[in-house]
């Protein structure tokens, strides 16, 4: 938080509710990079067992998101932020929807895996791909989660370059799996749920990196071209080394 010099208010109370939220939004992060992992391990082992486990897990998730929304709006209220402070604020409200959102997608697979257990399932079509495509999502969330952890605008616009090539591997991992369609129409549909679930979770990587940048350097770059997106984050690491 040095960067932002959010730990340099008169209130010593104020301080530690900041860095309270930036703690809790983390930790949500972590738990829903978790339940991407754990998910589509699940799915590609048909492990009915582990997939029961993260659909549970899904209600930390949620919970963290109406509490961490609760303290937010409590600042708000309490505190009237300005400028620095004020986008803080809102791009935690943004952000925990996003990390709510990917929890969400990693259920879908929990789920998915605990009914091709009990169909007697095995690895669904184009099994390596999709491990291939889950461990490049998951390195996209890894850095955004260090992203928020530094305070690096340049590493989440990293993250934001990764995820027009994350969408060009979901749609050759589609287009691999098509010939299994005719034949098993069951499986191959399973195939594009999960790859979608992981396309999805990218973009929602993205987009709290995007939150990022705004919070750093105070533009707003969603649906931006990247070009932009690069030129606000230069603009925040310039703000930062100030």
């Amino acid at each position: 938080m040095d960067k932002l010099h959010l730990d340099q208010h008169i209130s010593r109370q104020y301080n530690e509710e900041l860095e309270q939220l930036r703690n809790a939004v983390l930790e949500m992060g972590q738990l829903a990079r978790d339940q991407l992992v754990g998910s589509l391990a699940a799915v590609l082992a048909c492990d009915r067992a582990r997939g029961l486990e993260l659909d549970g897990a899904d209600d930390r998730i949620d919970e963290l998101e109406r509490s961490i929304d609760d303290e937010a709006q409590g600042i708000l209220a309490r505190r009237q932020p300005a400028a620095t402070d004020l986008r803080l604020i809102i791009s935690v409200i943004k952000t925990i929807t996003d990390f709510e959102r990917m929890g969400d997608e990693a259920q879908k697979m929990a789920r998915m895996a605990i009914r091709r257990a009990d169909e007697g399932q095995g690895e669904p079509p184009q099994a390596e791909g999709l491990r291939k495509l889950g461990a490049r999502v998951q390195g996209m969330v890894d850095e955004t989660l260090a992203s928020l952890a530094t305070l690096e605008a340049k590493r989440a616009l990293a993250v934001c370059r990764l995820d027009p090539e994350i969408d060009a591997d979901y749609k050759a991992l589609i287009q691999a799996g098509l010939p299994s369609m005719a034949e098993d129409p069951a499986n191959a549909l399973d195939l594009v749920w999960a790859a979608r679930a992981l396309e999805r979770i990218g973009d929602h990587a993205c987009n709290i990196c995007e939150y990022l940048i705004y919070l750093l350097g105070g533009a707003d770059v969603r649906h931006a071209p990247l070009d932009e997106v690069a030129e606000a984050a230069r603009h925040a690491e310039e703000r930062s080394d100030r």
